[in-house]
């Protein structure tokens, strides 16, 4: 973790203020010399001018808003979702994020009700969409960088189970591991939600 920490703290450290905040979508707060940004739920302060993150955050997190911030470069988006194993790079690493997934959703949302799902998922920033799903959330990971659930409640039949996709243009802003990373993190935070 901390021999990619650094290397992306240095990449940041070639953009001014201004193109980090543009092509990222993201807020700066000269008082406190620090960029804001949301994140699931939460405003995540990134202090300026050595980029660290002083608050408790989980580490992936951490690395992965430095990466989104490094790798903006303020495409639109396209409001067509895709799975991660369309990504560019994503049959291989696609593929296993979305079997992680897949379990995460299998041994934790057990009993799980849709009500009980959307509530998580609104506390950390969700709005609810159509869908196919028994409930289908669009959660905010960064102001560029929305993700997807669609969420089956099990039954006496089937277990629960999810499926997560990422805009079609989420390759502007995290490369495919990042992005499977923060497809986790947003899972594993409706867990948390949910104890």
């Amino acid at each position: 973790f901390q021999l990619m920490l650094e290397p992306a703290r240095e990449r940041l450290k070639k953009y001014t203020i201004e193109e980090l905040c543009e092509k990222g979508n993201i807020q700066f707060c000269k008082e406190k010399s620090e960029f804001v940004v949301s994140s699931i739920g939460q405003e995540i302060k990134v202090h300026y001018p050595d980029f660290v993150i002083k608050q408790e955050v989980e580490m992936w997190h951490h690395l992965t808003l430095l990466q989104y911030m490094a790798m903006a470069d303020g495409s639109s988006l396209t409001g067509k979702w895709i799975d991660l194993s369309q990504m560019r790079g994503g049959l291989s690493r696609g593929i296993s994020f979305n079997k992680d997934i897949t379990s995460i959703f299998e041994k934790n949302f057990v009993d799980v009700s849709v009500d009980a799902f959307q509530k998580a998922c609104q506390e950390l920033g969700g709005v609810i969409m159509e869908g196919r799903a028994d409930i289908t959330v669009k959660i905010p990971y960064a102001s560029m960088f929305p993700i997807q659930i669609n969420y089956w409640e099990g039954d006496d039949e089937f277990l629960p189970s999810g499926k997560v996709l990422v805009d079609e243009n989420a390759e502007h802003y995290l490369t495919i591991e990042a992005a499977g990373s923060a497809c986790i993190i947003v899972v594993n935070g409706i867990v948390n939600k949910l104890k």
